[in-house]
């Protein structure tokens, strides 16, 4: 899957990246929900079904078929 339509995805339910997103080969996104829970994402431009369970599990506030 892009990159991009999984951090539109992520951005559409709230998500935020990291202030200091910009450093590193990866970007730290938060979840809204205020309970601190985090995932990176690589900068890579297609993102593994690996990398999408665990950002599905890292951020358990998302909703079932956010990614959609």
């Amino acid at each position: 899957m892009k990159r991009r339509n999984v951090e539109a995805a992520l951005a559409a339910h709230g998500c935020v990246p990291a202030n200091n997103s910009g450093r590193g080969d990866h970007d730290k996104w938060f979840c809204s929900c205020g309970a601190k829970h985090s995932a990176n994402i690589p900068r890579h431009t297609e993102i593994s079904a690996g990398v999408i369970a665990s950002t599905i599990k890292r951020l358990p506030c998302l909703p079932k078929g956010w990614l959609q």
